[in-house]
């Protein structure tokens, strides 16, 4: 009974000091990671507010506002978005560059990737914003026109754009998009046809009175 108890307690210490032992070899790694990590932090606030203040000189967010397109991104200010891509970018490459001191190959594997992949996940992110923008823009200027189904004919093309948008961004991150683009095409069609028929009605509405009046001469005749 005495060996067992022996054996199993050297087992027991023998794992701990492994276990101790891996741990000091990852942790000088482990603090320069977490240092970089906050430096990144820091620039990567910096950045974000020299962006912002940036774009506030080029009165991008004053223009949003005179056009009404505030609310289509959800009433954010389009300095403040940008000013945050630049931050977490900033934020990613350095934890990518924290990964590569941590002796974690899953852990360093996985940043780098991420960090690659980030680039493209930002763009998808600009082309639905600018989906939203150019939708809510053709919106409010199909709106302001006196056609009687503007507001209609406004909403389908805003609903639209950003849909196409979306196709975009999704194969901008490598996902394959042919159902979207079936969905797309097929709505597109609809479209379309519903416009014609709309416009054949009121063609033909706004033509009555003056085809009663040659149905009535050519009765005459």
């Amino acid at each position: 009974m005495a060996d067992i108890f022996s054996q199993t307690g050297d087992a027991l210490y023998s794992a701990f000091a492994q276990l101790a032992n891996s741990f000091m070899q990852i942790l000088p790694g482990l603090a320069a990671a977490i240092i970089i990590f906050c430096v990144g932090w820091v620039a990567g606030v910096i950045c974000k507010r020299i962006v912002i203040k940036i774009l506030q000189k080029t009165r991008v967010d004053d223009w949003m506002k005179e056009q009404n397109l505030v609310s289509a991104i959800g009433n954010k200010k389009i300095s403040a978005i940008a000013g945050s891509i630049v931050k977490w970018y900033i934020i990613a490459v350095f934890i990518a560059q924290a990964a590569e001191l941590v002796q974690l190959k899953v852990l360093r594997e996985f940043a780098t990737s991420a960090v690659y992949w980030f680039p493209n996940l930002i763009l998808a992110g600009l082309i639905i914003l600018a989906g939203l923008i150019l939708g809510r823009y053709v919106r409010n200027a199909i709106e302001a026109t006196k056609h009687s189904f503007k507001r209609t004919v406004g909403l389908i093309l805003e609903i639209l754009i950003i849909y196409a948008a979306i196709v975009m961004a999704v194969q901008t991150i490598k996902i394959d998009a042919t159902i979207l683009i079936v969905a797309f095409a097929l709505a597109v069609g609809g479209f379309v046809i519903a416009i014609g028929i709309a416009t054949g009605i009121s063609f033909g509405l706004a033509l009555k009175d003056e085809a009663k009046s040659i149905v009535k001469e050519l009765r005459k005749k």
